[in-house]
């Protein structure tokens, strides 16, 4: 039976992977195939990176707080952090739109660029402290009930996608 941690580090390579190409595709927003390669990155990362964060917030996060307080601890940083990446990815998609509608738009490159950097740069620290750190404390405290009910959730979440 797979841990729900492995899922989650298996989604973060997946992640870590589109994050490369992001950050190549921000460096070469003059490309012919730049529109596509936005658009392909903005579904992975509404539909894949969202139900991500669905299944450490709704189903990790509270078997953790069981354990290590919100407040103070990990779970609430991880938590701040996500606010903060779907305000970086919300503008920076709000830029994709405006460059769609007009490939001139010099406050889409603005918004593509700025936020784009600032959500690869989050996004990658993120991932480490959750692989190195927070999954790991989880792993050495969620009991076999505990797991059983987050990968329940999961399921659940995933039929909801």
């Amino acid at each position: 039976m797979s841990k729900p941690t492995e899922i989650l580090s298996n989604d973060h390579k997946k992640v870590l992977e589109k994050l490369k190409v992001m950050e190549q595709t921000i460096k070469d927003l003059e490309s012919p195939n730049v529109k596509n390669t936005l658009l392909d990155l903005e579904g992975f990362f509404k539909k894949e990176v969202e139900l991500h964060f669905k299944k450490e917030e709704e189903a990790l996060f509270p078997e953790i707080e069981k354990f290590i307080p919100r407040e103070g601890g990990p779970v609430g940083v991880m938590l701040m952090e996500h606010e903060d990446l779907y305000r970086y990815k919300d503008n920076l998609f709000k830029g994709v739109d405006l460059l769609l509608k007009d490939e001139n738009s010099k406050e889409a490159l603005v918004l593509i660029k700025e936020n784009g950097t600032s959500y690869i740069n989050l996004l990658r620290e993120h991932i480490f402290k959750e692989d190195n750190m927070l999954f790991m404390m989880a792993d050495m405290h969620l009991e076999e009930n505990q797991i059983k009910e987050i990968m329940k959730k999961f399921e659940e979440l995933d039929k909801k996608q």
